[in-house]
């Protein structure tokens, strides 16, 4: 199996907000102060709103990737992420470096953790806690991140709408010509996707309403 891609030269460099500091600790940190976790992941959230064609005014569009047909729960789809390394500095570079390696996106800023900790075990009876965040990443100007799967992990990836989210249905093409049926990884998964998208929206409110103060 190829290893995955290696980090960029200039390493992960990032910011993040004030409400996700207690998760930059390591993962043996972490751990070893909750009782019965074994292990944890992460999960990125990456929003667009040039993915419709660019410019102000256009929906938010969310990253979503569909998983190698090799892979466990083969074909399903999911937001960019994966488990958090012993050697990482903290579950918030595991984040950037999971995001760099699934997607070949720059992680630039943590926004928010989105919702609690999604706790479940694998085949093997690990215990793993899986956090969500919605992210910044580095793009051109007014343009669309430029994606790049890993082929073992995933083999396609698309921008959807929160209504298609909800429809399990995501219109591709320029003009909408091809319809993908979309089966998450998980109810938490799905769940996750539509938090983010409303916490979005109530940021968007609350900054209107202080600049209008």
């Amino acid at each position: 199996m190829p290893l995955p891609r290696p980090p960029p030269k200039d390493g992960f460099t990032f910011t993040w907000d004030p409400s996700v500091e207690h998760l930059n600790v390591s993962m043996k940190e972490y751990v070893s102060t909750h009782a019965g976790l074994d292990a944890t992941c992460t999960g990125a959230l990456v929003f667009s709103r040039a993915a419709a064609g660019g410019g102000d005014g256009q929906e938010d569009r969310i990253l979503l990737m569909e998983r190698a047909p090799t892979d466990s729960m083969p074909l399903r789809w999911e937001v960019p992420g994966g488990g958090c390394d012993w050697d990482d500095a903290s579950l918030l570079h595991a984040l950037a470096r999971e995001l760099w390696e699934e997607s070949g996106l720059l992680l630039r800023a943590v926004v928010r953790q989105v919702g609690e900790p999604y706790l479940f075990a694998t085949r093997r009876g690990l215990r793993i806690a899986k956090f969500t965040f919605e992210v910044q990443v580095e793009v051109e100007v007014a343009a669309l991140p430029q994606v790049t799967l890993d082929p073992n992990e995933h083999v396609r990836f698309l921008w959807a709408t929160e209504e298609e989210c909800c429809r399990h249905r995501v219109a591709v093409g320029d003009g909408g010509e091809e319809v993908v049926d979309i089966e998450f990884t998980t109810k938490a998964q799905f769940e996750d996707i539509l938090l983010g998208f409303r916490l979005r929206r109530e940021a968007e409110v609350k900054a209107v309403e202080s600049v209008s103060a």
